[in-house]
């Protein structure tokens, strides 16, 4: 599991729009990125002579951005970029895109539906009694991280967010590395969100996510398919509604992380209430 395409998390666009959106310093680093963007359909018939013009650095200057991105070298980087071959309409059924391009009221109306579907077979009774005792787990943890990737990690950035001034810091990251070491340093105390829809980060990153589970630390599975590998092995399971037709899913893994916010603001409140009798 050494290849690019892990070292991005299946997502090399994402991990230079994150950094761009994050530097704090436009140094040489973010120029070579932003080059990369602005180039960024036409990579794949790039060589590191041509991706290093493009960007205004030197061969040995671009090497060493790749290095700065947690690849080992040029070679594996071009590697990440020949895999992501990822479209958008990939995201959709060839109905729904020729429904979209003959009638998009209809077609969106229909979409419309499909979202209010899958929002509606999450936060079934059985998975709140189960989201209760993850927020016991949540207020106990000394360490929390988030596990994902694609633009479910993005889900993880939100919960990230909305969990810091309510004195709890979550932490996650989209590069293969970090998500390896952060797994390293998970115990007893810990707890651990994994986010994928069908499952294929389990199948996509076994060895990580063995790590994870041997850690010691508690293990919540965010998902729609309770099947999966290792996912019989978490301690809960949150299950974000029952289809990801037209890639639909990822409002319903959305509904259950902000309604675990929810019900962890609710359960901090409750316990404000009863020290101040």
């Amino acid at each position: 599991m050494g290849d690019g395409s892990v070292k991005a998390m299946g997502s090399l666009a994402d991990l230079l729009l994150d950094y761009v959106g994050s530097a704090r310093v436009h140094d040489s680093n973010y120029e070579v990125a932003q080059g990369l963007l602005r180039n960024y359909p036409q990579l794949s018939s790039m060589s590191l002579r041509q991706m290093a013009e493009a960007c205004f650095v030197s061969k040995a200057s671009f090497s060493r951005f790749c290095r700065y991105l947690g690849f080992s070298d040029f070679a594996e980087f071009k590697g990440a970029v020949d895999g992501a071959n990822y479209r958008v309409t990939d995201d959709y059924s060839r109905q729904f895109y020729d429904d979209l391009m003959a009638d998009r009221h209809s077609a969106l109306e229909m979409h419309r539906g499909k979202v209010v579907d899958v929002l509606s077979t999450t936060l079934r009774e059985e998975d709140l009694l189960v989201m209760d005792k993850v927020v016991e787990d949540l207020d106990a943890a000394h360490r929390i991280g988030f596990f994902s990737h694609h633009f479910l990690w993005h889900i993880g950035r939100y919960f990230q967010g909305k969990m810091l001034p309510l004195g709890k810091y979550v932490e996650l990251s989209q590069s293969y590395a970090h998500q390896e070491e952060l797994a390293g340093q998970l115990d007893n105390g810990s707890l651990a969100f994994i986010c994928s829809l069908n499952g294929s980060y389990f199948s996509n990153y076994s060895d990580l996510t063995g790590k994870i589970l041997r850690s010691g630390a508690k293990v919540v599975v965010l998902t729609q398919n309770r099947y999966a590998m290792f996912v019989n092995r978490a301690d809960y399971v949150l299950l974000c509604g029952s289809s990801n037709e037209n890639d639909v899913g990822k409002y319903a893994a959305l509904l259950t992380i902000d309604s675990l916010v929810m019900s962890y603001l609710r359960s901090m409140r409750s316990n404000d209430d009863i020290s101040e009798r």
